[in-house]
């Protein structure tokens, strides 16, 4: 697989792989608000790459139409800009061998990174708090999206940070949560996990939106 340097358009065209599973080019056009040469440019770069793959589906007798898939490569190439650190740091506090003081670690983290989100979140509301957490993260480059589900307001991590430590381990999951739900000022739920073998995690406001 050859590594490239990922634009700000193929790291939108990612992310929209990432949130609808499939596209087509015209799909990605549209989305995207560029040519179609644009978009094919684009994800031959990507598919070199070994970041987005190809499926071919026949339509009846007119020509077959291409759907494009992202990778599990694709999708740590995202969100992985801080895997190695983070994996490291959370194997070091799993082999704490004292519960109480590893506990105590994970509260402390959990503290220092709301803190950290804090000022950055504005809002009355949950929902308009949950969806400052999305800009916030969309800022950094971490694909995500807010959604109604019942009338609540959904967050999905679209591209997990660290992936291969989610997959490994549900607790930093858990972690996330807590984070989020001190930030927004409301009780949150995981209700969807990369690790239950969904494509992105999932948090959602437990009651309303006050």
């Amino acid at each position: 697989m050859t590594e490239i340097s990922i634009s700000k358009l193929e790291s939108d065209v990612i992310q929209l792989l990432i949130e609808h599973q499939q596209c087509s080019i015209a799909d990605l056009e549209s989305y995207l608000n560029v040519t179609a040469n644009a978009v094919r440019q684009r994800l031959s770069r990507l598919m070199a790459a070994g970041l987005v793959d190809r499926s071919t589906e026949s339509e009846g007798r007119g020509r077959p139409s291409h759907r494009y898939r992202i990778t599990e490569a694709g999708s740590k190439a995202v969100g992985n800009n801080l895997s190695d650190f983070a994996g490291a740091l959370w194997h070091e506090i799993q082999n704490i061998p004292d519960e109480s003081i590893r506990r105590s670690v994970i509260a402390g983290v959990v503290k220092t990174m709301a803190d950290r989100y804090r000022n950055s979140i504005v809002g009355e509301t949950v929902e308009d708090r949950i969806r400052s957490v999305a800009k916030f993260f969309s800022d950094r480059d971490i694909p995500v999206s807010v959604e109604d589900n019942q009338g609540l307001p959904t967050l999905k991590i679209l591209a997990c940070p660290y992936p291969d430590l989610a997959n490994e381990n549900h607790e930093v999951c858990e972690m996330e949560l807590q984070i989020f739900s001190e930030v927004t000022g409301g009780s949150m739920e995981l209700c969807r996990c990369r690790k239950d073998g969904d494509t992105c995690c999932s948090f959602q406001a437990a009651t309303s939106r006050k």
